[in-house]
């Protein structure tokens, strides 16, 4: 989280639109900026974060995680934010083509129950959510500053339905709602190959060219910033606060 605010402080100064792409060594809970996690938190065991990103709360652990910040102007998305979000997930239906599925909007599959929020993302229907088979994959969540996008998703390889239940509050039958890759799949995915797969796609779907590269000096010495005195204090992660971006 510290790294991913970083790229997005120092991106009006350094121009450089950034594609990144990370796991977890080990179950953590993201709340979405706006969450309380003593309403929605049940096993405190597991730890936690809070995202700058919007939306419900995801638990984190076998997923490839992306995070992406541009301008608009990099990938020529529409200045409105919900035709630039649809505009933007192409390059998620593309990855999932990849792998012989099929993914809609939840919109154009006529659900009356879009737009509410609940405790936990997968479970938890937006307009343009992405639904392979009936049921949601990931999430993304998005903020904006001015012209800049950033932008975090999760792509579940596996769920653990039990550790979510454990970990949540208020989520019956959320499972019904929401997949993963294993399981429609109906084999193991492999992080190394998905990471592949996603990054060719959203490069086909840009028609752009990558560059690997590493943070620069200032991007790493505010990421350590951050976390230190951001991402480790539990006032940022366990209470609503309208902390700001490192100034």
């Amino acid at each position: 989280m510290a790294v991913d605010e970083s790229l997005l402080f120092h991106f009006s100064e350094q121009k450089m639109p950034t594609l990144r792409l990370y796991g977890w060594h080990k179950p953590w809970v993201s709340l979405g900026y706006s969450q309380k996690a003593f309403e929605v938190v049940r096993n405190q065991k597991i730890p936690i974060v809070r995202r700058i990103s919007g939306g419900a709360a995801i638990l984190h652990d076998k997923e490839l995680t992306y995070s992406l910040v541009c301008s608009l102007a990099d990938l020529n998305l529409p200045y409105k934010v919900k035709p630039a979000y649809c505009k933007l997930a192409g390059f998620l239906k593309d990855f999932y083509s990849s792998l012989g599925l099929e993914a809609f909007f939840a919109q154009d599959l006529g659900k009356k129950e879009l737009g509410t929020y609940g405790n936990f993302c997968f479970s938890s229907w937006q307009h343009f959510d992405l639904i392979i088979s009936g049921k949601k994959i990931g999430g993304n969540a998005q903020r904006r500053k001015k012209d800049i996008i950033f932008q975090q998703g999760s792509i579940p390889q596996q769920i653990d339905s039990g550790l979510i239940k454990a970990t949540f509050k208020n989520i019956s039958h959320c499972l019904d709602r929401a997949t993963c890759l294993d399981s429609l799949l109906k084999e193991k995915t492999d992080f190394d190959d998905l990471k592949g797969k996603l990054a060719d796609s959203f490069k086909n779907n840009f028609n752009i060219q990558f560059v690997k590269g590493n943070l620069s000096e200032k991007e790493n010495k505010t990421a350590d910033f951050l976390f230190e005195n951001k991402y480790q204090n539990i006032v940022w992660n366990l209470k609503h606060e309208k902390a700001a971006l490192v100034q």
